[in-house]
């Protein structure tokens, strides 16, 4: 096995076990338990705590057959999308950034984009502890010297924060509090002009998306859909490809 094999290997199995902690800040944040405490994952419905060995990513799932192995009652299928999802953006971020502050910094970044991502489909709800974590991460661990770029990026910050606001204002239906925070965040992370090809890209992607269902009336003008599952697209399709527009002449 190459040491380069290796690497790899250990980034997947890496991603898979971050996968896993993000499903139990999903789980836990949604019933206002500690993240860390206790330290052992509970079943969500007989509440029996759950083993080591019925708690290996996505492998145990397997292995459960998806059921709960004291209540029988099923697992979300969150549980294993969730972990291979983590699994594949840590696969990518290895491949993409062979530096090891980049390659921290694209761990953490994807891991959030999963959190607000799936946050977002299943409570319409990007909360606040997520984006406030979001937000002071990229503040520490963007620069190797993080005062060198603090005032660039608290600047665009506060920016695009002002212009998201000023956008409910106008539309008040438009964006909810959770949005302009990630987004301002994503501008702190990105830097203004790659933040608003980012927002192009997920109002682009959401209209792809809702007004098929507006034609087919699944959705009226009035539902409330979720924008965080786009701006989380959007940002990791800038955050691994920042060239992906140069091309149609959009500079980043």
């Amino acid at each position: 096995m190459t040491p380069l094999f290796s690497t790899l290997l250990g980034s997947i199995l890496l991603g898979a076990c971050i996968g896993s902690f993000l499903n139990v800040c999903l789980s836990r944040w949604k019933n206002g338990g500690n993240v860390f405490f206790p330290t052992s994952s509970q079943c969500p419905r007989c509440h029996h705590s759950i083993l080591w060995y019925d708690n290996l990513p996505v492998v145990s799932f397997i292995l459960l057959r998806a059921k709960c192995r004291f209540c029988n009652k099923p697992i979300s299928w969150q549980y294993p999308i969730v972990e291979i999802s983590t699994a594949l953006l840590f696969a990518l971020s290895f491949y993409r950034f062979p530096d090891l502050h980049s390659l921290i910094n694209s761990f953490f970044f994807g891991s959030f984009m999963i959190l607000f991502f799936v946050s977002d489909i299943k409570w319409k709800l990007l909360p606040h502890p997520f984006t406030n974590f979001f937000i002071l991460t990229g503040l520490f661990l963007l620069s190797p010297n993080p005062f060198q770029h603090w005032f660039f990026s608290i600047a665009d910050f506060l920016i695009l924060g002002f212009v998201l606001y000023g956008t409910t204002q106008i539309i008040p239906q438009g964006l909810g509090g959770g949005d302009i925070k990630l987004g301002a965040g994503l501008a702190l992370w990105l830097g203004l002009p790659k933040t608003f090809v980012v927002l192009s890209l997920a109002v682009g992607l959401c209209l792809l998306v809702v007004i098929p269902f507006l034609l087919m009336k699944k959705v009226t003008r009035k539902s409330m859909i979720p924008f965080g599952p786009f701006l989380a697209i959007g940002s990791l399709l800038i955050w691994f490809w920042p060239n992906l527009l140069v091309k149609v002449g959009v500079p980043l």
